[in-house]
């Protein structure tokens, strides 16, 4: 059932970026910051038998930081308002990329009580 449910939350994202446009959702910068931080929390953790909700846990918290750094930048950077809007809708990417793998490692951690 995990596994059903991992998928339906993948397809329902997926579906929903693919609606609009999906070039808005894809930063590597962003996405490094998530998973160099995610992995580097859970080395720092040091509990490989808990390493799917450290990762989840790492990839919010780097998420957040991602989103500081973004408006950082863009408070030293973007001076004309045009640019702005999109400047933010990148900086929040780290959030969603964050929350978003939260979500599939906590489908991917073993509940002993129900499995």
């Amino acid at each position: 059932m995990r596994f059903i449910g991992i998928f339906i939350i993948i397809g329902m994202v997926c579906g929903a970026i693919a609606s609009i446009d999906y070039t808005k959702f894809i930063d590597l910068p962003s996405l490094l910051i998530i998973l160099g931080g995610a992995i580097g929390y859970v080395l720092a953790k040091g509990k490989p038998n808990t390493f799917f909700k450290d990762f989840g846990d790492g990839s919010v918290y780097m998420g957040w930081i991602g989103l500081f750094i973004g408006f950082i930048i863009i408070g030293n950077h973007h001076t004309e308002a045009e640019k702005i809007g999109p400047a933010i809708s990148v900086a929040f990417l780290p959030i969603f990329y964050g929350y978003f793998f939260k979500l599939i490692s906590i489908g991917l951690i073993k509940n002993n009580e129900n499995d």
